[in-house]
């Protein structure tokens, strides 16, 4: 593996984002704390991501987290330290990085194992896709400490699994097995721990298969899909087709294939 870098050093390395050819992996590196969630982390992600971006030989990015778990929700030490403030900033950033992996013309698997709670989930949900160890549990978790969702499994969970699921599952605090979180579209594969890695390259690459302006513009539609309503979601899906056609890529595929 080697650091992640755009072709002319611009962003220079990232600490926690690392380069194995066309795929570039992001390490949540607090193992001690469970990979709790905190603004230096968060900032940390969106360092990573971007210099992913910049480079044009990128095609997509793993999010795992180091040690025994995924990620066990934010920092609560930050939270309680710094107070509301803490809790804006915290989110905000928190906020930033599930919309930038939703619109990223990349890619982005989500690897999950060991505990995944509150912001670990919804790290996940917004990731394209996710695989998980056979070990992963996962839950919402907020309600055990008297919080409320601030990362938006409020907002994304019902739309995942629906709302009578979400509001179990954010209600009541309890975890589910990653058989019950693939039955309910959280997890798209559940893999053993010693094949979880080529899993997560694997799948990966089954989703990075188009020309990156393609994904990001599909990845648009699926969340505009979400976010405006059916009649306009119809007519923006046509508006897209019609701004994509001006990508000689769209072109050069359908000739091949007229051609064949």
């Amino acid at each position: 593996m080697t650091d992640v870098s755009t072709p002319q050093d611009k962003w220079g390395t990232t600490r926690i984002g690392q380069k194995e050819g066309d795929i570039v992996w992001v390490t949540l590196n607090r193992p001690e704390k469970a990979n709790a969630l905190s603004s230096s982390l968060l900032t940390d992600i969106l360092e990573a991501l971007e210099a992913a971006e910049c480079d044009p030989n990128v095609k997509a990015v793993i999010l795992r987290g180091e040690g025994k778990h995924f990620c066990a929700g934010a920092d609560l030490r930050e939270l309680v330290d710094g107070g509301a403030h803490a809790i804006r900033h915290l989110l905000d950033l928190f906020r930033e990085v599930c919309i930038r992996f939703e619109r990223s013309t990349l890619a982005i698997v989500g690897v999950a194992h060991g505990a995944v709670r509150a912001g670990g989930l919804e790290l996940l949900l917004a990731c394209d896709a996710v695989v998980a160890s056979e070990d992963a549990t996962f839950g919402d978790a907020h309600v055990l400490r008297e919080l409320l969702p601030g990362g938006g499994s409020s907002v994304r969970l019902p739309r995942t699994i629906g709302h009578q699921r979400a509001k179990w599952l954010i209600l009541s605090g309890a975890t589910i097995t990653a058989r019950e979180a693939c039955e309910w579209g959280i997890v798209r594969q559940i893999v053993t721990v010693e094949v979880l890695r080529h899993a997560a390259v694997m799948l990966a690459r089954s989703i990075s298969i188009g020309d990156r302006k393609t994904v990001g513009r599909l990845k648009s539609l699926a969340y505009c899909s979400d976010t405006i309503g059916f009649e306009t979601a119809l007519e923006n899906e046509i508006v897209m087709l019609e701004n994509h056609s001006t990508d000689s890529a769209m072109w050069e595929s359908l000739k091949a294939f007229v051609r064949n």
